[in-house]
This record gives C-alpha cells, sequence and structure tokens, in this order.
C-alpha cells in the first residue's frame, strides 16, 4: 500500500467529524455560514448599494503546466480524476467543496529526494516560525498577522500574503492558531500560491497535496488572494467575487494524525493536547 493510500485509510476515521468542524470554522478551514432566508431576501436590497448584481465567474480552467490529478477531500471521495474533469462551475450543495490535486497518479510514492523535500519544510518552517517567536500569540500579530474574515484559526500576513514568494517560511502567508485552555497554540503554517489561477509548488511529491476550496456562494477577493467577506447577491463592496480559492497547503508543526501536510484542519482535544509545542496567552 503506498503512503497516500495508507493516509486516505487513516483519514477515512475522521471525515465525518472534520466535516463538521470545518464546516464551522472558516472560508479556508471551512465556510461562512450558508446563506439563510434572511440573508437571501437582503440580497435583492444589497445590488443597490454594490458594484452590480449576477453571478460570480465560472470556475476558472486548470492553471498551465502538466495535467494533473484531483482527489475531492470534502465531501469524501476514494476517486481521483483528471483535473480537466473537475466541474467548472459551482455547485447546489452543500456550501463547500474541497479538491487535492497531484502531478503524480496516486500510486506513485514520493522519491527519496521528495522525501527529504518535505521533511525539509516542515523542519525550515518550525525553525523559522521558532526564531521570529511566533509560537508567542502575541508576537504573531504583532508582526502584522491577523485573523481572516469570517474565520477563527487562519492568521494572515497581507504584506506576505501579496509579495510573490512561495514556500518561503520565513514570511508564511498564513499562521495556524488553534484556543485551548491554556491559551493560543501555533500549530502550523499555511502557504498559498501566488494567484488565484497559480498552481503550487509541490516539492513533496504526492506527500505534499495542495488542495482548494469551491463555494457554493462567492467570496469576495481582494486582488484574487485575500478573502474579505461573502459576496451579497453576487456582487461585492470589496475585491471580487470568486466561486473557487488559491490553492493552499498546510504545513502542521504538531503530530497530526493525517501527516505534515493533512488538508484537514480537525484535531482533537487529545491531539492537541498532545502537541509538544509552547502554548501562548491570549484566546
Amino acid at each position: 500500500m503506498t503512503a497516500l493510500r495508507r493516509a486516505r485509510v487513516r483519514a477515512r476515521g475522521t471525515r465525518a467529524m472534520a466535516r463538521a468542524a470545518i464546516a464551522a470554522a472558516s472560508p479556508v478551514g471551512g465556510a461562512f455560514p450558508a446563506a439563510s432566508a434572511a440573508l437571501a431576501l437582503a440580497a435583492f436590497a444589497a445590488c443597490a448599494a454594490l458594484s452590480g448584481c449576477g453571478d460570480a465567474p465560472p470556475i476558472p480552467p486548470p492553471p498551465p503546466g502538466p495535467p494533473r490529478f484531483a482527489h475531492r477531500f470534502l465531501p469524501a471521495s476514494d476517486a481521483w480524476i483528471p483535473e480537466s474533469q473537475v466541474p467548472r462551475t459551482p455547485q447546489d450543495e452543500p456550501h463547500m467543496v474541497i479538491w487535492e490535486l497531484s502531478e503524480h497518479a496516486p500510486d506513485v510514492a514520493p522519491t527519496p529526494a521528495q522525501e527529504a523535500a518535505a521533511r525539509d519544510l516542515v523542519a525550515r518552517c518550525r525553525a523559522a516560525a521558532e526564531a521570529h517567536g511566533w509560537f508567542a500569540f502575541e508576537k504573531g500579530l504583532a508582526d502584522g498577522y491577523h485573523l481572516l474574515a469570517g474565520d477563527r484559526r487562519h492568521y494572515v500576513n497581507e504584506e506576505y500574503l501579496f509579495d510573490g514568494r512561495v514556500l518561503d517560511c520565513e514570511r508564511p502567508e498564513f499562521l495556524m492558531y488553534y484556543g485551548t485552555p491554556q491559551g493560543k497554540l501555533l500549530a502550523g503554517v499555511m502557504f498559498y500560491a501566488s494567484a488565484l489561477d497559480a498552481r503550487g509548488p509541490q516539492i513533496g511529491g504526492n506527500r505534499t497535496l495542495w488542495h482548494y476550496h469551491v463555494w457554493k456562494i462567492p467570496m469576495c477577493l481582494r486582488d484574487g488572494l485575500l478573502i474579505v467577506d461573502q459576496a451579497r447577491g453576487g456582487a461585492c463592496r470589496e475585491g471580487e467575487p470568486a466561486h473557487r480559492s488559491p490553492e493552499m497547503l498546510h504545513v502542521w508543526f504538531l503530530d497530526h494524525p493525517d501527516g505534515p501536510f493533512a488538508t484537514t484542519m480537525w484535531l482533537s482535544r487529545e491531539d492537541l493536547e498532545a502537541a509538544d509545542l509552547p502554548h501562548a496567552a491570549g484566546h
């Protein structure tokens, strides 16, 4: 059994809980709450104050480059398909779908060089977080990280988000802080691709699967990257409506049940309590 398939088997046990936890969490770890009847009634009135009404653009085609494989992580599926077959229209249900991507067939194990690159990325990012003092929550805030709109755990640094750098451990676009009884826990970092239509570099082969989100209700993205709100009536006060996020990659510092690059944000209380990481004051 390949490493990728073993990870899938381990993940099945947590998928049901992950769905509920992710859906309640955030637009990148989940989604804003699904549109309610009140929101639908308010959408028409909101259009008068916005830049226009109508649907967001369709989901863009795959970015330039060699063909890739895609796997629907949420709702869970075991099938991998050509990326070109991923639907280009947003789903009616559920509120959010997550797709994982790979340049390699699912039965291709990472090479020794790719395994080494993956381990090195985790080590370098943790070392950078320690050097910058980001395990102290207040230091992360002081360095420009702030909570992403509609989120609970993703703290974004806008300077780093728009600097064009990718997989730079000294300048990660996001820090992922979890609240615990002991304070905020820096569980890892998250990287973004450089643009909405850019593909993330898969340095660790099938060990490092990038993913993106497809939203039923479009999000408002500033410059194609930063989530600032949920669209109302298909339009935005700031940014442009989009049904798809940029590609992203998690790098976990704790012992994540699904591995150091797991897509799911769900972590049990036991996972957090067992983390051999410093906790910082702040909630």
